[in-house]
């Protein structure tokens, strides 16, 4: 499979507001810029690079988590059907395919329903996509 960009980091502790949301993240710092790709929310899989390689599917979010500023930008990936502590772990996230701009929320609400949407898009993408993956 193609990829849009590979980015390789090790997973960092973020804000914990996609954990009381419902939608816990994977965390990776980088500098604005250097992904050469747009910010935004992206079909995504991450390769655990500490355990052997293993891959998890996923969505991903690019950007300056503009709904709840401050802080670094990040890569914040949600791993579908996933529940295990990646804290100080090297990861790659491989952006598969582009879904949206990042975009600015009225409330964390109204953030959490268009996450939930993303996610639908994302695993929508692999079933359609199981070929390739």
């Amino acid at each position: 499979m193609k990829y849009l960009v590979e980015w390789e980091g090790t997973v960092v502790r973020g804000k914990q507001i996609g954990r009381t949301l419902g939608v816990p993240t994977v965390n990776i710092p980088f500098v604005l810029g250097e992904t050469k790709v747009p910010d935004g929310v992206y079909v995504a899989d991450l390769v655990l690079l500490d355990q052997g390689g293993r891959v998890v599917q996923g969505v991903l979010n690019q950007g300056n988590h503009p709904t709840v500023p401050g802080g670094h930008p990040a890569i914040e990936i949600f791993l579908f059907d996933f529940d295990e502590d990646l804290y100080d772990q090297r990861v790659k996230a491989r952006y598969i395919h582009y879904i949206r701009p990042e975009e600015t929320f009225a409330s964390k609400e109204e953030m959490r329903l268009v996450m939930m949407e993303d996610i639908r898009i994302a695993k929508q993408w692999f079933s359609d996509h199981k070929a390739d993956c």
